[in-house]
């Protein structure tokens, strides 16, 4: 081999060099030179290349022995600018005879940027694949098929990483259990050669049951090999879709259930088109639904009613307007029109619900037609209303004394709560005389509503063995403070007689003359006591008072009468002259003889005579309040009441006995409700009016038909008028008066 100093390099083509000891340059043809020369001085070539490059050319060349390594020169450091960098393909050949290598230099540049480029795309595919939503992995052909790539989505679903999947069997390890399931799909992909998409459940490794969508694709290295095919996975966990479109359909269910039970007519649209209708609805115009579908909903409204019911559709609010329809044959029908927007079948739709109101129109039209007829009566009418309202003023002056006692016992526990220590017998009697004065206060409504069940004759006295000393306490309970503030001395006489009577009739009775002995005495003392007289015991009430005259000792007892102004005008309102009708109408329920003492200036003595009775077994035992502790049975409670204080009363009682309570204050409220919560509603407790003309009645079929089952039911009412008695009545569920006692109420909810 010639010395490379007789080489001709500058004839020699290509890229060539000779390479002595520490990369030295023994020769280089002008190709090579050029290239050098470019990126700074050629004699410090070797410091261009890059760290490993260097370190792998230096230890070739020092073996004495041919190579071949491709060298990376940096980014340019010499007169051109902005060279990017470069590699070289090295062929190295040893020359024994003049201790050199001879090189023989490629440009590979772009063969490794190629290769550069590949690399740092398949590391973005593989981060994009590990952060991607979706589950992918690769398997080989069958039979054994078994996962060539994964990412981890997909190796965490079956409890593996990235790496452990790799060669795992696909039916025999992944699909462990559903193979009989999945096979049909991974065949038919397979045979057709085109992707297959179909829902997949399994439970994961963590042991949750999940809902999925599988993607199977299949693939083949070869078209005419079709032992080299092989799938890949693509899966969405699509589990809350599932639990969505569940509970979706779930509730159209119950929707549609709601509208085919429902007697009111009910209209989805859609920019103003009609999409679907109950049969109530087709009903009501006289048109069959193939007929509505697609029908503009301003088509079935009178003309002068469309600008509002525009108005009303554009601004997508909830709203409710009397209007009037078309039906088929072109009549018009008054209805109430009640605008909503939900969600249908995936989509917002308006749904109109349209209540035929021609029976309340003519029932307008008949009372317009009663107050012409009745003008001539119009000052008997005043004189009725005048007597409602004096009656409802009556009935307040009547409350106020078991309210003015639960008054100060709030003021006497809030007294109680500041102070340093607090002993829990002072705590349990304020409580207990709380509950009397409450109670004596649910006794004096429960007295108007037999009142007006006497009027109703629906009145039924229940006499019992009546302690006449608890009578006593109790009336003693009420007025005591009461009298005090006036100066008066209240004395009440202690007994160990029994009565056979109603009490609570009893207790009304002698509320209203102790009141009324309160009131009319200005100074001096009250007393209160009981006598045997024979079979009989005879209940009295004397005061020093202004006594009464002679000549108004019968007008005493009827209705709205007052005995004129006095001295005791100076202490309190005189009221309305109700309490000796309501106790002369109370005496005549017990069958009772009620008398009547009286000298004007000196006082009076009011007196009743009621059966005397042997006292029952056991009667000195004193019933404890019930503490009420949280009940076992923890259940889904709807109540309905256009009350709000009324709701947040409920919800608080029911929410510590350990009930979920679902409150509406409206029937639509309550549909929503019943709707939203049809599987958690064991027990419906409705008022009975809602407002307006609107009963308990309707509102009770309308949530029972959004109920998967039928659910208990009660009514509470607090409208004593004999015609609602009779009305709520007729109804067929259980009939409760309020104010509800709190015994009644955890009774119904333990039954």
């Amino acid at each position: 081999m010639r010395n490379p100093d007789s080489i001709p390099w500058d004839q020699l083509p290509g890229l060539s060099a000779a390479l002595g000891t520490g990369a030295a340059l023994l020769g280089v043809s002008n190709d090579l030179l050029e290239v050098l020369r470019r990126r700074g001085e050629p004699e410090h070539w070797c410091a261009w290349l890059t760290e490993s490059s260097r370190r792998e050319l230096l230890d070739q060349l020092g073996r004495h022995e041919n190579f071949q390594i491709t060298l990376q020169l940096g980014e340019n450091t010499g007169p051109d600018s902005a060279l990017p960098p470069l590699w070289l393909a090295c062929d190295g050949h040893w020359m024994p005879d003049t201790a050199c290598h001879f090189c023989h230099f490629a440009d590979a540049t772009s063969i490794e940027q190629a290769r550069v480029d590949a690399q740092t795309l398949i590391e973005r595919i593989r981060l994009i694949f590990k952060h991607l939503p979706v589950m992918v992995a690769h398997f080989g052909p069958p039979p054994h098929g078994l996962c060539e790539f994964a990412n981890q989505p997909f190796a965490e679903l079956f409890g593996h990483s990235e790496q452990s999947i790799i060669g795992v069997p696909s039916l025999d390890r992944i699909f462990e259990g559903a193979r009989g399931t999945l096979a049909p799909f991974l065949r038919e992909a397979l045979m057709q050669r085109a992707p297959v998409t179909f829902p997949f459940g399994l439970h994961s490794a963590k042991g949750h049951r999940v809902q999925l969508e599988v993607t199977v694709i299949p693939w083949q290295s070869s078209a005419a090999a079709d032992d080299g095919q092989g799938f890949s996975f693509l899966i969405t966990d699509i589990t809350e879709r599932h639990k969505a479109e569940l509970a979706r359909r779930e509730s159209e269910d119950r929707l549609s259930r709601f509208m085919n039970a429902s007697e009111e007519g009910v209209l989805f649209h859609r920019d103003g088109l009609i999409t679907d209708a109950n049969p109530a609805a087709s009903l009501l115009l006289e048109t069959p639904l193939h007929e509505l579908l697609g029908r503009p909903v301003l088509e079935l409204i009178a003309p002068e009613f469309r600008a509002r019911a525009s108005h009303a559709m554009a601004s997508g609010a909830d709203a409710s307007h009397e209007s009037e329809i078309f039906n088929r044959h072109g009549q018009r029908i008054p209805v109430e029109i009640i605008g909503r927007s939900m969600m249908r079948n995936g989509e917002r739709l308006r749904m109109a619900v349209v209540r035929d109101i021609r029976d309340r129109r003519e029932a307008q039209a008949r009372i317009h037609e009663l107050i012409e007829g009745l003008r001539s009566e119009k000052d008997r009418a005043e004189a009725a209303d005048r007597a409602k309202s004096v009656f409802l003023a009556a009935a307040s002056h009547d409350l106020r004394q078991p309210i003015h006692a639960l008054s100060l016992f709030l003021t006497a526990l809030r007294s109680m709560s500041q102070a340093p220590r607090l002993r829990s017998a002072d705590l349990a009697e304020l409580c207990q005389r709380m509950q009397a004065s409450l109670d004596g206060l649910g006794q004096l409504l429960n007295m108007l509503l037999d009142v007006s069940r006497l009027d109703a004759n629906a009145v039924q006295v229940e006499p019992a063995p009546t302690s006449a000393q608890r009578l006593l306490e109790e009336l003693d309970q009420d007025f005591h403070q009461i009298a005090g503030d006036k100066g008066l001395q209240l004395h009440v006489a202690s007994s160990r007689l029994w009565v056979d009577t109603d009490p609570t009739v009893l207790r009304r009775i002698l509320t209203n003359l102790v009141s009324n002995a309160v009131r009319y005495t200005s100074r001096g003392r009250v007393l209160i006591g009981c006598r045997p007289r024979g079979h009989e015991v005879e209940f009295q009430v004397w005061d020093s008072g202004i006594g009464i005259p002679t000549a108004q000792r019968e007008a005493i007892f009827e209705e709205f009468f007052q005995i004129g102004q006095t001295t005791a005008a100076r202490h309190e309102s005189h009221g309305l002259g109700l309490g000796l009708s309501i106790v002369k109408r109370s005496a005549l329920l017990l069958h009772a003889t009620l008398n009547l003492r009286s000298t004007p200036g000196r006082g009076s003595m009011f007196s009743i005579r009621v059966p005397r009775c042997p006292p029952p077994p056991h009667s000195a035992a004193t019933a404890k309040e019930p503490a009420f502790a949280r009940s076992a049975a923890r259940l889904g409670v709807l109540v309905i009441d256009d009350d709000q204080q009324v709701l947040a009363a409920m919800r608080s009682v029911l929410g510590v006995w350990g009930h979920r309570v679902f409150c509406a204050t409206s029937p639509d409220e309550a549909v929503v409700m019943a709707i939203s919560h049809a599987n958690d509603i064991d027990l419906l407790i409705s008022d009975y009016r809602l407002g307006g003309n609107v009963t308990a009645i309707d509102t009770i079929h309308a949530v029972h038909a959004c109920l998967p089952c039928p659910v208990p039911t009660y009514i509470f009412t607090g409208d004593t008028s004999p015609q609602r008695i009779h009305e709520a009545a007729e109804l067929g569920f259980p009939l409760l008066h309020k104010p509800i006692d709190a015994r009644a109420l955890r009774s119904i909810l333990e039954q």
